[in-house]
């Protein structure tokens, strides 16, 4: 793939899912120096096919986008624009096959990666799929079968524990790519300081940083508060027509007031913090300008 004018993107949000990038989508999409992608996440550089068949992968595979020309039509603003980018999530996940292809495309792109507690990020990851109706095992079980799942070809979204390996997806960034193209924010950061760290991205990605966005959450987080209700509203198809019926603030406040947060199970949480802790290690020496500590637990 060779450079190709103003079609390819300057800046990219690689990931991690369920880390923020989708607030952080939405806000860039609100600066007047922005095109976004209208298309979210095309994935278009991860190198995958539209073929997962785990459930409810259709809507995955719909989104998808491998073809170069449409990918830069996606790219190409109505008028001119100091930063154009998307946002697609598994970029880091897959970060072996996207990032020289980024590269080979765009090799100035500006990479752009919210990192979360890999541990709460796995099981944010999984109660999504919960609240979509996707999900019937427990939390144990679901990372039990993650192997098994990802063999049968179902989409990454089902890869609770690899999706939070940070230092092997962004060892291979940085072979790709020197380090001052890389940006890095902490998704706890983002919830706490949301105009701090909107402001990082902008100057970060070329743009003026003084703008505001309305700073409204996407994809929040939680357990349903009655199983057996979220299944009949899921089976109804609800949640989905809400999300396209109410306006963006009242959905958000009801989908707030219908679910909980609660904590991972104590025993998957720690089986997951051992597994997680030498991939941190090595986050760890890629990053030394971030303290990782917190994540990588006790014995």
């Amino acid at each position: 793939m060779a450079a190709d004018g103003g079609s390819w993107p300057t800046f990219l949000i690689l990931g991690a899912p369920k880390a923020g990038t989708t607030a952080l989508y939405r806000w860039l999409a609100q600066h007047p120096e922005v095109h976004v992608s209208p298309n979210k996440q095309p994935h278009f550089f991860a190198g995958l096919r539209p073929e997962f068949c785990g459930p409810g992968d259709a809507l995955f595979n719909r989104d998808l986008v491998t073809d170069a020309a449409a990918y830069r039509a996606l790219l190409t603003p109505p008028a001119p624009r100091r930063a154009r980018g998307e946002a697609s999530p598994f970029y880091l996940h897959c970060a072996q096959e996207a990032a020289p292809r980024i590269r080979a495309a765009a090799p100035d792109c500006r990479l752009v990666v919210l990192l979360r507690d890999p541990v709460q990020r796995a099981y944010s990851g999984y109660l999504h799929l919960v609240r979509d109706g996707r999900e019937r095992a427990s939390f144990s079980e679901a990372l039990q079968r993650e192997q098994e799942r990802q063999g049968r070809g179902w989409e990454p979204l089902w890869a609770h524990r690899a999706l939070g390996m940070y230092g092997r997806q962004l060892r291979a960034i940085l072979g790709q790519f020197p380090r001052q193209q890389l940006g890095v924010w902490m998704y706890e950061d983002l919830a706490r300081r949301p105009a701090a760290v909107f402001a990082g991205v902008c100057r970060f990605i070329g743009v003026d940083d003084a703008f505001v966005p309305a700073f409204t959450h996407h994809n929040t987080g939680g357990a349903p508060r009655h199983p057996w209700l979220h299944a009949w509203l899921v089976a109804l198809r609800a949640p989905h027509l809400a999300k396209r019926l109410l306006p963006e603030r009242l959905a958000q406040w009801v989908v707030g007031r219908y679910l909980q947060h609660r904590p991972p199970p104590a025993e998957a949480a720690q089986e997951l913090r051992r597994a997680y802790r030498e991939d941190l290690t090595t986050l760890q020496k890629l990053l030394p300008d971030h303290d990782f500590s917190a994540w990588m637990g006790g014995d």
